[in-house]
């Protein structure tokens, strides 16, 4: 039944989120902040309402499909209905017919809520579909990282033919990704993508839909269900604590990943021409991770792989800054100063790579005690959980970026264009929240996992008693 066609094209399906992802986290604020002249702060609200929506959307996804009954399983219809409404409202979120401030605004909380939700759509049931495909402790470590491996394939794209093609200098813009120009047929391509994507996994995995798992016998599918489904997951001990941590850990990232255009463009004055190696230098470590995670689940226990992601992480994240900050760094921009900075971006993207294949499969295994304490098959549930804490990295994150920006009064406009138009007091503030602000916020982290219980014994111990 699992053949390595079946899971070729449900790998594939995570390049849609890959693509939309990367897109937001390392664009959307930028985009509107930066590009069009929205203040911060109404960036930060425009994303922080997107992802209260979320908040609402991806646990009730989850316990609709969870209990959906249909000759096409759980899983599917949504991810089939899910492919166009996506690839259209992220295509238009990028391409604003107004004007104004205000109206930009409007057009921006908008299309990110539809778009996200269009994505919850998709995103949770593809989720739970992978926890059901087996439930062996070290396979899924394998089906997450080359899920994972395709989801970050969608970020070496948007960096790639973004910074590689689309936003290279012109006479006008030494910075092309401030060309508004810029944009329109990029994101097109990037929609089309995303369109595709979706279709392929939900056309490839089909033939799963007659073994897989149905809804429980006598399922309740009342609109308030999920709310219930949610507070019985929440009394596991361990799902608390991944969902906490995961929460810890991602808003940071988020942050780090907002501002990441800024400070690349102008605080390490990296050209369009070296802006991707730093970004491609990131992704392609993140996927050696992914392709090599198997390996290292194998070794280690995933909650010791997860701190030690978000450790090599926070360490990578900081050290560039606070080498400069105690004049340890090269002068900027100089060949030495791009090497390192590529240095340490592989490093982080090393980190990146356990966190996510950890905490996934951790997810999976959570949810197989649930049931062995319920009684209930809730993947839905579950993922709905991680796809909400996931997306609160780029939505949370961006939103705090945003905010933050305006409290350091960062300029924008059609005259800054380069560092110069930048004051050095702003410059240094922003360095500092990029860097070794964001690395200290992982902290309660570290107090949150501490109550994560479930290792490899435990897991064998409740397949036994799954029978």
């Amino acid at each position: 039944m699992l053949t390595f066609g079946v899971k070729l094209a449900y790998w594939i399906g995570q390049l849609a989120e890959g693509l939309k992802n990367s897109s937001f986290s390392i664009l959307l604020l930028f985009y509107f902040n930066q590009v069009m002249g929205v203040s911060g702060t109404l960036c930060g609200l425009a994303l922080f309402i997107a992802t209260l929506v979320d908040a609402i959307t991806d646990p009730m996804m989850g316990t609709i499909s969870d209990n959906w009954n249909s000759k096409f399983g759980r899983r599917h219809p949504f991810m089939y209905a899910s492919a166009l409404p996506l690839a259209v409202c992220f295509y238009f979120l990028f391409n604003p017919i107004v004007t104004g401030e205000f109206s930009l605004f409007l057009w921006l909380l908008t299309f990110t809520v539809l778009t996200r939700i269009s994505m919850t759509l998709y995103h949770v049931p593809h989720l739970a579909l992978g926890a059901e495909l087996t439930s062996d402790f070290d396979e899924r470590t394998s089906i997450v990282a080359y899920r994972m491996v395709f989801g970050v394939s969608g970020w070496l794209l948007v960096a790639g033919l973004g910074f590689g093609y689309f936003f290279a200098a012109t006479d006008e813009y030494a910075n092309g990704q401030l060309n508004p120009d810029a944009y329109p047929t990029f994101m097109l391509i990037i929609s089309i993508g995303i369109f595709l994507s979706i279709m392929i996994t939900s056309f490839g995995t089909r033939s799963l839909i007659p073994h897989l798992p149905g809804p429980v016998p006598g399922a309740d599918s009342r609109a308030l269900q999920v709310f219930e489904d949610l507070q019985q997951a929440l009394r596991n001990r361990s799902f608390r604590a991944l969902v906490l941590a995961f929460i810890m850990v991602s808003v940071p990232v988020g942050i780090a990943a907002a501002l990441g255009l800024y400070v690349n463009t102008f605080y390490w004055e990296l050209t369009p021409s070296q802006l991707p190696l730093v970004l491609l230098a990131q992704f392609i470590a993140t996927l050696i991770g992914y392709v090599v995670s198997p390996a290292v689940g194998r070794r280690w226990d995933k909650k010791p792989v997860l701190i030690g992601g978000v450790s090599i992480w926070a360490l990578a994240t900081a050290s560039p800054y606070l080498l400069r900050f105690t004049g340890l760094f090269p002068d900027v921009p100089s060949a030495t100063s791009l090497a390192l900075l590529i240095g340490f971006a592989f490093i982080a993207g090393t980190g990146i790579a356990q966190l996510i294949v950890a905490i996934s499969s951790m997810m999976a295994d959570v949810a197989d005690e649930h049931r062995l304490d319920t009684g209930k098959r809730n993947e839905g549930v579950f993922f709905g959980a991680f796809a909400f804490t996931n997306k609160a990295a780029g939505g949370l994150g961006s939103g705090i970026g945003g905010v933050l920006l305006d409290v350091i009064a960062w300029p924008t406009g059609e005259n800054i264009k380069t560092a110069q138009d930048i004051p050095t007091d702003t410059l240094f503030q922003l360095a500092v929240i990029g860097g070794p602000m964001v690395a200290l916020s992982f902290f309660p982290f570290y107090y949150a996992i501490r109550a994560y219980s479930l290792d490899r014994k435990r897991h064998s111990e409740i397949l036994a008693a799954l029978g």
